[in-house]
């Protein structure tokens, strides 16, 4: 068998890393010609098109270009890829947006190493790969609507427009300050709309805004 190029595309280098160690500490490692990484869907549909990767693990939470989107753009320039997805979520949106974008697999990120080898072996044999999960929601009948992951009508509209930007900005780790320039405000307003949205959000720091922001699809 051919030795085979990977790309490993998530925005966490924590996460790169830990798939990096698993897919080169094992007895398969000597099929890997080289692994490449890439921390949105930007930066990985411009490796894509520059070179042939036989796998592409993506993930779906990520700034600039998320991995549904950057799936489908990959996919349409070349049909033949083979992305399977890594996330921590298995709710229909992201499961059946990956799928329909073009994704050969789905596993959730608490998936152990066996399975993840087991998961591209079977990818780069030609068939596709869902973890137990995954398939039983994909065994479901497809929502009327999919909606992204948590989002409740109701508590989106708790926040302003304004406090729903200073909260993105929030979550894509801008400081107060950089807050303040990107908006043209003061740090002293950028200071009051962060505690404002502390206060309806009821939760203590910022840790407690990211959760809210992925969970409600800001980021």
């Amino acid at each position: 068998m051919n030795k085979i190029k990977i790309l490993i595309v998530d925005d966490h280098k924590l996460v790169r890393n830990g798939i990096k160690y698993t897919l080169l500490a094992n007895s398969e490692s000597e099929m890997i010609d080289r692994i490449d990484e890439a921390v949105n869907g930007n930066e990985a549909y411009e490796l894509a098109m520059v070179f042939d990767y036989d796998i592409i693990l993506m993930d779906i939470n990520m700034p600039e270009l998320d991995g549904i989107k950057a799936t489908a753009k990959i996919i349409k320039e070349k049909p033949n890829s083979r992305i399977i997805a890594i996330s921590m979520y298995n709710e229909d949106y992201e499961i059946r947006s990956m799928v329909k974008a073009g994704a050969k697999g789905y596993l959730l990120k608490n998936t152990g190493s066996e399975i993840l080898k087991e998961a591209i072996t079977t990818v780069l044999d030609g068939s596709k790969y869902y973890s137990n999960e995954v398939a039983l929601k994909l065994m479901e009948p497809e929502p009327k609507v999919l909606r992204k992951r948590g989002v409740d009508r109701n508590k989106e509209s708790i926040l302003s427009n304004r406090e729903a930007e200073v909260l993105t900005l929030i979550a894509n780790e801008f400081t107060n300050d950089e807050i303040g320039t990107k908006l043209g405000l003061s740090k002293r307003t950028i200071d009051a709309h962060r505690q404002n949205i502390l206060n309806k959000l009821q939760v203590k720091n910022t840790a407690g805004l990211i959760k809210y922001a992925i969970r409600m699809g800001f980021v």
